[in-house]
């Protein structure tokens, strides 16, 4: 594995208890990349992530498409495994959770 880069941050709304974040990574980010977020460092409870979406740029600026990547949460850090596929690759992964810990009924 090698480890991905992450080139811009973008907060929607910073101070909200619910955190919307959106990464860009390089169009240097090949397949089977890792890209490692600790959570606290954007307002998110280590178990309080709800959601993670990818897209690739197949195309840069042109091309869009859905990326399923394989991700995991271990004491607060996301790990995004980019899925097999293309390589030298735009990639933007958004990820939204809470301030608070989650609690999942």
């Amino acid at each position: 594995m090698v480890a991905g880069t992450i080139l811009k941050t973008w907060e929607e709304v910073p101070n909200a208890e619910l955190k919307r974040v959106l990464f860009a990574c390089p169009n240097t980010t090949d397949a089977t990349n890792t890209i490692e977020i600790t959570l606290a460092n954007y307002g998110i409870s280590a178990t309080g992530l709800l959601a993670v979406s990818s897209w690739v740029h197949t195309t840069d600026g042109s091309v869009i498409t859905v990326e399923a990547n394989t991700t995991s949460v271990t004491s607060g850090v996301l790990t995004v495994t980019i899925a097999a596929g293309t390589d030298d690759d735009s990639r933007i992964i958004e990820i939204i959770g809470r301030a608070t810990p989650g609690v999942f009924v």
